[in-house]
């Protein structure tokens, strides 16, 4: 995996991801997803990914010859899915429109990526182990974040200063990276690490964790 992941690799797999052949190949997609999220790359032997699948080891490798294949097969679509965000087919919809205040941008795009981090919650699990695990893919999937994302979420904040929406005497990387960091503390809480604690009502927690960033939590 030490070769540069492209936007092309990440496209193919992520559809090939999406349509798997046949049933068997489903199940081994699904296994590899949940095991290797728990286990990581070295942890996971094919052997126990096969016998999760319902599946001979013999016919795991039918499917993927390597176990590096699958790997990149599980993997790469949450990686494409966290880099680059499907709503940036849309930059309107995932970077805010004329209309929009900073508040209304901030707590849309916080429900966009937790929408799809819950719902694909296995993948991004098997994303953070491996990013904490690997240097490389960690500097692959930075270096496609800064290329795809940063730089737009930044002139979306720049957008908001001139506005007089958001404080000016502050660098718009700063706002940008306050709000990357809350969001994905909240995203990682919410969707990975405690799904099942009383959040109560979504829209509710969300508002209220734009508020904070917006005034802090000290009395007015």
């Amino acid at each position: 995996m030490a070769r540069r992941i492209t936007l092309r690799a990440l496209q193919g797999e992520t559809a090939r991801y999406g349509k798997p052949g046949t049933g068997r190949e489903a199940a081994i997609l699904e296994a590899a997803t949940r095991l290797f999220g728990e286990k990581g790359y070295k942890g996971t032997p094919t052997a126990k990914i096969a016998a999760a699948a319902g599946v001979t080891e013999r016919t795991l490798f039918r499917y993927f010859p390597t176990k590096e294949a699958l790997y990149r097969r599980v993997m790469f679509p949450a990686l494409m899915s966290a880099a680059i965000p499907t709503e940036l087919a849309d930059t309107g919809k995932l970077f805010a429109t004329d209309s929009e205040s900073f508040p209304e941008w901030h707590r849309r795009i916080l429900k966009l990526r937790l929408d799809v981090v819950t719902r694909a919650a296995p993948q991004f699990r098997l994303l953070l182990s491996t990013l904490l695990s690997d240097e490389s893919i960690r500097k692959n999937t930075i270096e496609l974040w800064r290329t795809n994302l940063w730089d737009r979420a930044v002139d979306a904040v720049r957008r908001y200063q001139k506005r007089g929406q958001v404080r000016s005497d502050l660098s718009a990387e700063a706002i940008a990276r306050a709000v990357i960091s809350l969001n994905v503390s909240y995203i990682m809480a919410r969707a990975l690490i405690a799904p099942d604690a009383k959040w109560g009502d979504e829209d509710e927690a969300i508002a209220a964790t734009v508020e904070i960033l917006l005034n802090g939590v000290t009395p007015r």
